[in-house]
C-alpha cells in the first residue's frame, strides 16, 4: 500500500452474541484514507453488524479494530461520543425528526458539539445547498419524497466534515433515479477527502461505480477485490 495512510484497521475480528451465534468470525479488513469501500453479501452475511462495531455499538469478542490510531476496545464509554464525532452515518430508514424542519434536522448534528449560532447557520446552509435542497430549508421530512429524505440524511452525516461516512444500504428504499442521486453525492463527499464505507445489496451500483468491494458470507470475508471488483 506504500505510504498511504490506514485509517480503518481490522485485525482478525469475531463478534458472538450471547446465544452463541458468531455474527463476524476473524474478520480481517484495512481502508486507507479517502478511499470509497463496498461491503456486499446476501442477508446474515454480519454487513451490518461490521458497521455496528466501527460505531462501538457493538463491542467485540476477540481481535482488535483501531480507527484513526484509536483501539476501540479501549475507549471508555464516556470517550464514545467523542470517537464518533470523526463518523459520519446515513441508515436505509432516514432517521429524521419529524417534529423538526430540514434545517433544524441538520443543525442538531452541529449544536450537540457546541458550534456558535453563526458557524451552524452558515454550515448547515452551505451543506443543504450541496446536497440540492438549500430553498427546502424549512420543509418538514414528511414534505419530502425518499430521495429528499435521505439527501438530507446525508447532509447531516457530513455537516461536521467527519472523516469517515458509514452508509448502511442507504439506497434500500429508494427508486433506481433517487438511488443514483445518492451515489452521486457520497461520491462527491468522497472525492473532497472522506472515507466512504458502505453496506449495500445492490449489486448494479457496486458494478458500475468500479470501486473496491468486500464480500462477507456467514461472518467471513470470501472476497477483497481492488477497485473495479464486479459482483454477480
Amino acid at each position: 500500500m506504500g505510504n498511504r495512510e490506514l485509517l480503518i484497521q481490522m485485525e482478525r475480528v469475531r463478534v458472538a452474541y450471547p446465544s452463541g451465534m458468531e455474527a463476524l468470525k476473524s474478520v480481517s479488513i484495512s481502508v486507507e484514507k479517502g478511499e470509497f469501500l463496498f461491503v456486499v453479501g446476501s442477508s446474515g452475511s454480519g454487513k451490518s453488524t461490521l458497521i455496528k462495531t466501527l460505531l462501538g455499538e457493538v463491542g467485540v469478542s476477540s481481535g482488535q479494530i483501531m480507527v484513526a490510531g484509536r483501539e476501540l476496545s479501549r475507549l471508555k464509554k464516556k470517550e464514545l461520543p467523542y470517537y464518533r464525532r470523526m463518523l459520519g452515518v446515513v441508515f436505509q430508514e432516514f432517521r429524521l425528526l419529524e417534529d423538526r424542519n430540514i434545517f433544524e434536522n441538520v443543525a442538531l448534528s452541529q449544536r450537540i458539539i457546541g458550534v456558535s449560532h453563526d458557524r451552524v447557520k452558515r454550515n448547515v446552509s452551505l451543506m443543504l445547498d450541496m446536497v440540492g435542497l438549500g430553498e427546502k430549508r424549512r420543509a418538514y421530512p414528511k414534505e419530502l419524497s425518499g430521495g429528499e429524505q435521505q439527501r438530507v440524511a446525508i447532509a447531516r452525516a457530513m455537516v461536521n466534515r467527519p472523516a469517515i461516512l458509514l452508509a448502511d444500504e442507504p439506497t434500500g428504499n429508494l427508486d433506481p433515479k433517487n438511488s443514483w442521486e445518492i451515489m452521486d453525492l457520497l461520491e462527491e463527499m468522497n472525492q473532497l477527502g472522506t472515507t466512504v464505507v458502505m453496506v449495500t445489496h445492490n449489486n448494479e451500483i457496486v458494478n458500475q461505480m468500479k470501486k473496491r468491494v468486500v464480500t462477507l458470507s456467514q461472518g467471513v470475508v470470501t472476497n477483497d477485490m481492488p477497485q473495479g471488483g464486479y459482483v454477480q
